[in-house]
């Protein structure tokens, strides 16, 4: 069972296609229900997660993803038949990930289901080796525009609304003196560009998803974004614990801290995490600047995208005029 080849789309167009279908579905009633992850002990483990109809919705939500995936490999010409094999097993993976992350000791440190997953995948590609068509099958860059599309529609406008001018300005100022700083930092560091712009988008718009997006947009080496969002997630980590204590211990106010944490802080959990052990307060200021930092991520990898494609075209022009 493949797809032909004369039929195919485009990527982006096939993001374009899924996202829009899926938009029209949720508008439509028609949306995946969304299981629970959460417990505390192995009996509510059993009693929750593994109850019939908790299962029920997980397997609603498998369905709905997997049709989404085969539709996706159609469209982009992929065969469909790897998909059909290697999907389930990725699915399940991935809900082992979300039930090691739902736990509430697991919780209490902020580590996200991403962080098991990026190490479930670390120790299944550096023990086997993986043939070209079961990475080529998963597309992965296809879901994740189709998750920024979904996160366009529901986050985005909600947050410029939110955040109000003050927000967006400081916002707008932390992205562009942290970004500038961290790729000069790169840069003295002798780091790869490619490298650099991903590092510099993490730590200065919203962590993961800035880095994600920055690779899709320059089309960046996974390894190097695999390194990229483990370095994003191990340093939130001790930031979200330690910064609210820093902030009491030099006086800050909880405005002042929620700013603080909501612009230093990269990802968008640790900063909710960190601003509810500061405050009320703190936490919806940390939120709406760091939601603000979220709105600028697409204008970014647009500038990033452009500002690649000219750098790449002088990096060529430059090797052709080098006598040999």
């Amino acid at each position: 069972m493949t797809s032909s080849k004369s039929f195919a789309f485009t990527e982006d167009w096939v993001v374009v296609i899924l996202g829009i279908a899926t938009i029209f579905l949720a508008l439509s009633g028609i949306v995946a229900p969304v299981p629970s992850f959460s417990w505390s002990n192995s009996a509510e483990l059993v009693s929750t997660i593994f109850d019939p109809t908790n299962l029920l919705k997980l397997f609603e939500q498998f369905i709905f993803v997997f049709v989404t995936a085969i539709l996706g490999a159609f469209l982009l010409g992929k065969s469909v038949k790897y998909l059909l094999d290697i999907f389930p097993t990725v699915f399940i993976l991935t809900v082992f990930a979300l039930i090691l992350a739902g736990n509430a000791t697991v919780k209490e440190y902020n580590l996200e289901a991403v962080i098991f997953s990026l190490i479930i995948g670390l120790i299944i590609s550096n023990c086997f080796k993986l043939p070209n068509w079961f990475k080529e099958a998963l597309s992965t860059e296809l879901y994740v525009k189709i998750g920024l599309i979904l996160l366009g529609t529901t986050v985005i406008f909600g947050d410029i609304l939110k955040a109000g001018s003050l927000g967006l300005i400081q916002a707008l100022a932390v992205v562009l003196s942290v970004w500038y700083f961290a790729f000069w930092i790169c840069k003295k560091l002798k780091i790869d560009k490619e490298m650099s712009l991903m590092l510099s988008s993490a730590v200065s718009i919203c962590g993961v998803s800035a880095a994600i997006a920055t690779s899709g947009a320059i089309k960046g080496d996974s390894k190097k974004l695999s390194y990229v969002i483990s370095l994003v997630l191990i340093t939130a980590i001790p930031m979200m614990i330690f910064m609210p204590y820093m902030a009491e211990w030099m006086g800050l106010s909880q405005e002042v801290t929620g700013a603080w944490l909501g612009g230093s802080i990269d990802t968008t959990g640790a900063v909710v995490a960190s601003g509810s052990l500061v405050g009320e307060e703190a936490l919806k200021i940390s939120t709406i600047v760091k939601f603000s930092q979220n709105v600028l991520l697409g204008l970014a990898a647009f500038a990033i995208s452009i500002y690649w494609t000219y750098a790449k075209s002088v990096d060529d022009e430059t090797k052709r005029d080098k006598p040999t």
